[in-house]
């Protein structure tokens, strides 16, 4: 996997004012708090926001004219450190910002929706630029001890906390010896996008449409799946207008269901409605009728047997009738709320499985895997030279 460095676009001020969760993780909640700041991330992250009819473009040039934001005068690799609570322990994740070289060293493993693909071209060719980084995993077992080493000998240049609890520490890395050593640290790696498939599929989109050698590089956060740091969840479903209770007939067809009255961590699919979870777990003939030998991954199982066969929610509906969410709780809370009819509960994954099916070239259904912590927007902001 190539990288190089760059010189990104920063704030000025308080970083805490600039930031924001990744554009496809903001709560509605959150997102009405962000746009209450003047100059915050989310003015070119997100495509509906067109700020009083100003585009993208005139909106980054004002903001570079009145020194909201800066270029850095150095290229450099940004290090980021983050140190968040697992089960209150403290724990601590090293990872760089950097250029990544979009080429046949980096891998996808989930597919994508046409219409989010479209929504991140406009917001990239409007602004000529990239306004967060994609995420990308390296099965490098080394990576992060050379970059937590770099970092301890680094001045911290800003820090701020995130409202999840997770601390972000930023170090800019300008030494050519050492950032030639991160080059050379992941030279040989399968870079792997865990997430920002869609931003990664509308740059190779720019890049094919214009020929523009500027949509080469993605922008990325890069660390190690190895860090101990680095967390695989599922994605969690909310399944809108369908009556679960309704159709469990058809489905203890498919599933053997089990009623429960608490969530349980396993790596079982669940339900829940109406307070109560029931777990599914597929019929042995109908994993054979419908997968062959390969045992499918639980969004496999989930689109195919569940919203396919057993409730009649086809491809078109999915977009339409199933939302994603990407904590638990706010799942479980959304039904017990009636803002959706049921949750759809997905274990988390194992990192040696994930791995190992995404190297061997699986491609999992939209929405299959959430990363975390994930990489806050507006740390640094990559734009085409003028």
């Amino acid at each position: 996997m190539n990288i190089k460095e760059f010189k990104p676009y920063l704030f000025t001020g308080d970083i805490s004012d600039y930031v924001s969760p990744p554009f496809d993780t903001i709560t509605v909640e959150q997102e009405k708090k962000l746009r209450s700041s003047k100059f915050n991330i989310t003015a070119l992250s997100l495509p509906e926001y067109r700020n009083n009819g100003m585009s993208q473009e005139k909106l980054i040039q004002k903001w570079i004219t009145e020194n909201v934001i800066y270029q850095y005068n150095k290229d450099i690799i940004i290090i980021l450190k983050q140190v968040f609570y697992i089960n209150k322990e403290a724990t601590t994740r090293y990872g760089i910002i950097s250029l990544t070289e979009i080429d046949s060293m980096l891998k996808v493993h989930e597919n994508t929706f046409e219409k989010q693909v479209m929504e991140r071209k406009t917001v990239m060719r409007e602004l000529n630029g990239e306004p967060e980084p994609i995420f990308i995993v390296v099965p490098n077992n080394g990576f992060d001890k050379i970059v937590r080493r770099y970092a301890n000998s680094l001045e911290e240049r800003f820090k701020f906390e995130e409202p999840s609890g997770v601390e972000n520490h930023v170090y800019f890395l300008e030494d050519p010896d050492k950032i030639a050593k991160l080059q050379e640290a992941v030279m040989n790696d399968q870079g792997i996008v865990a997430d920002g498939h869609h931003r990664t599929q509308a740059i190779k989109d720019i890049k094919q449409e214009t020929g523009d050698s500027f949509w080469n590089y993605a922008m990325s956060y890069i660390t190690s799946i190895y860090d101990n740091g680095l967390m695989i969840g599922g994605v969690d479903r909310l399944v809108y207008r369908i009556n679960f209770e309704e159709n469990l007939p058809k489905i203890r067809n498919l599933f053997d269901v089990t009623v429960e009255r608490a969530i349980v961590e396993d790596n079982d699919i669940r339900v829940y409605s109406k307070g109560v979870f029931y777990k599914l777990v597929p019929k042995k003939f109908v994993i054979d009728e419908t997968f062959g030998t390969k045992y499918p991954i639980s969004t496999e199982i989930i689109n195919q047997i569940l919203f396919v066969d057993a409730l009649g929610i086809n491809k078109n509906d999915i977009e339409t009738k199933v939302g994603y969410i990407y904590n638990t709780t706010d799942a479980i809370n959304a039904v017990d709320m009636h803002e959706c009819d049921f949750a759809i509960i997905i274990p988390p994954w194992q990192k040696d499985v994930f791995l190992k099916m995404t190297l061997d070239g699986v491609i999992f259904p939209q929405k299959s895997t959430y990363f975390y912590p994930k990489i806050p927007s507006g740390i640094a902001i990559y734009l085409k030279p003028s």
